[in-house]
């Protein structure tokens, strides 16, 4: 039986390109390779972007506009991250399998998800489709309505996947029944079964059914890696579906390390939700890594409670050079809200960190219900003096989160597009759009501030960017900073027109901002320069 297991594109403003490492459907192909011909098909990496014409989105046009020049760029036009429809047909045809599994991480791309199943049933009726990931987890119901989609894996997918194939290769007709986390359409409407577990988590991921090279971090080739499963908590805001936390084998993790050397890869993203839960195996798996030469990241945030300067300095020698903390916010009512620890332990770190030969990104979000824009104004100028990159991220409802829940009722299909950072639903009565957008600019503009301090010498106060050679090479980027310094508003320039337009802006929180900094400073990212803001 022929299996091709899917990654399919995606629609939106953005996409990156060293998030779409398809790990999940690489365990996957590992626990039924000895029972199937399986093949990887990843429909989203490695494609130029297709621009749309038509987009979901018509309200957010004033905000993200074409030919548009300015130094604090946001998004502009909608795309189709990976192939086309065309395209989809066309592999899957040359591809020929028996079975299609398809992957839906989230909820807000389950309709291109549900489309390559669509695809599948076009090229041959016969082929059979698996649809599983987040969304099917949390909506199986939903996948199962279309009559294109014949099974649903809920959970962790490798042995329901593997027992639906040997019951598939067997009698079709009794394919799902009693499969452990397979769903299916009955005669009595539907057969939902609860979230499978997976007891076995130290399957090594088969790897060598993708081109190391088609996935790349700078100059090296990178894969994901996970050391653990689950996490213990459950934050307010976060809708990934509740599954204990495991730890995998040392020996199956220096197993894999072996292969992915073998392999060529260079870089090692951590994926685990909860990496540095217990410090002591934090410790172990660290000295795993040790004279591997590997570059070590944890793009989903290291958990700053369990950090100390011992850990941080094993955590350099095994390859780390990056950290990312998730902050959320440093207000400790909002971080109560969200049942989220206040990150004491990373402030207290914080010049130590700053000292170190580490750069760092501090992530946190803007219109969570019940913040205020000043508590959000307050974490920015938090980081803007802080050597570090500030990394805002819009609020958004997540299906299966407790916000998501108290917000909608658990009702979502009227808003499935809108569950995405890049669609700014104004879910915080105190933050429409416009403050959303100005937050985003704001942002825009300290990084922009921190770059320039990291490259140009003798800026002590903010006034000098106006000035600075390096800085202002044209005259459209020197009026876009006066205006903003001088003006307190963020203008661009229409390439079309040939001449400024103000841009979507929430001016009271721009002239709040610069009030609230004015003496204050801003640090680099990469260097201890400061400049004092004097505007």
């Amino acid at each position: 039986m022929k299996v091709l297991l899917v990654q399919p594109p995606i629609e939106d403003f953005y996409d990156t390109s060293i998030r779409t490492y398809p790990l999940s459907l690489l365990y996957l192909a590992a626990r039924i390779r000895d029972t199937a011909d399986v093949s990887i098909a990843d429909f989203r990496s490695n494609c130029k972007p297709l621009r749309l014409k038509d987009q979901p989105f018509p309200e957010l046009a004033p905000f993200y506009r074409e030919g548009i020049r300015t130094p604090f760029s946001f998004f502009g036009p909608y795309y189709r991250f990976g192939l086309d429809r065309t395209q989809v047909e066309a592999e899957i045809r040359r591809a020929n399998p028996d079975v299609v599994c398809i992957s839906s991480l989230f909820t807000t791309y389950a309709l291109e998800a549900l489309e390559v199943a669509k695809i599948a049933k076009k090229v041959r009726k016969e082929i059979i489709t698996v649809m599983g990931g987040i969304h099917p987890t949390l909506f199986p119901r939903h996948c199962l309505s279309f009559p294109y989609v014949d099974y649903v894996i809920r959970g962790e997918g490798e042995t329901p996947l593997l027992q639906l194939i040997e019951a598939l290769t067997g009698d079709r007709g009794k394919a799902g029944a009693a499969i452990d986390g397979v769903s299916e359409r009955d005669n009595d409407g539907f057969r939902i079964t609860e979230p499978h577990v997976e007891e076995n988590i130290n399957i090594l991921p088969a790897r060598s059914l993708l081109d190391p090279a088609a996935y790349r971090i700078g100059r090296k080739n990178y894969s994901f890696f996970l050391t653990s499963r689950g996490c213990p908590f459950q934050c307010a805001f976060c809708g990934k579906p509740a599954v204990p936390f495991r730890k995998r084998s040392l020996a199956a993790m220096e197993e894999e390390i072996r292969e992915c050397l073998a392999l060529g890869i260079g870089a090692i993203d951590f994926e685990d939700d909860m990496l540095n839960l217990h410090p002591r195996r934090f410790h172990e798996v660290l000295g795993l890594f040790n004279g591997t030469g590997l570059t070590l990241s944890a793009m989903n945030g290291v958990y700053t409670g369990n950090l100390d300067v011992a850990t941080l300095g094993k955590m350099y020698s095994a390859g780390f050079r990056r950290l990312n903390f998730a902050l959320v916010d440093i207000s400790r009512p909002v971080m109560n809200d969200q049942k989220r620890a206040f990150p004491d332990n990373f402030l207290s770190l914080l010049p130590y960190l700053e000292d170190s030969p580490f750069l760092m990104e501090a992530h946190f979000i803007i219109g969570l219900p019940g913040q205020t824009p000043d508590e959000v104004l307050d974490t920015m100028i938090f980081l803007m003096g802080k050597r570090l990159l500030p990394g805002p991220s819009i609020f958004y409802l997540a299906p299966g989160s407790p916000i998501f829940e108290e917000k909608t009722g658990g009702i979502w299909e009227g808003l499935i597009k809108s569950l995405r950072s890049s669609a700014m639903l104004p879910v915080n009565a105190l933050m429409p759009r416009e403050t959303l957008f100005t937050f985003m600019k704001l942002t825009r503009f300290i990084n922009f501030t921190k770059n320039a301090l990291d490259h140009e010498s003798g800026l002590t106060r903010l006034s000098d960017l106006m000035s600075c050679p390096g800085i202002v090479q044209n005259g459209i980027t020197r009026e876009i900073i006066t205006s903003l310094c001088r003006e307190k508003r963020f203008v661009a320039y229409d390439l079309r027109a040939k001449d400024f337009t103000e841009e979507p802006q929430d001016r009271d929180l721009t002239m709040r901002f610069f009030q609230k900094t004015r003496g204050k400073t801003i640090k680099g990212f990469r260097t201890g320069n400061t400049l004092t803001i004097d505007v």
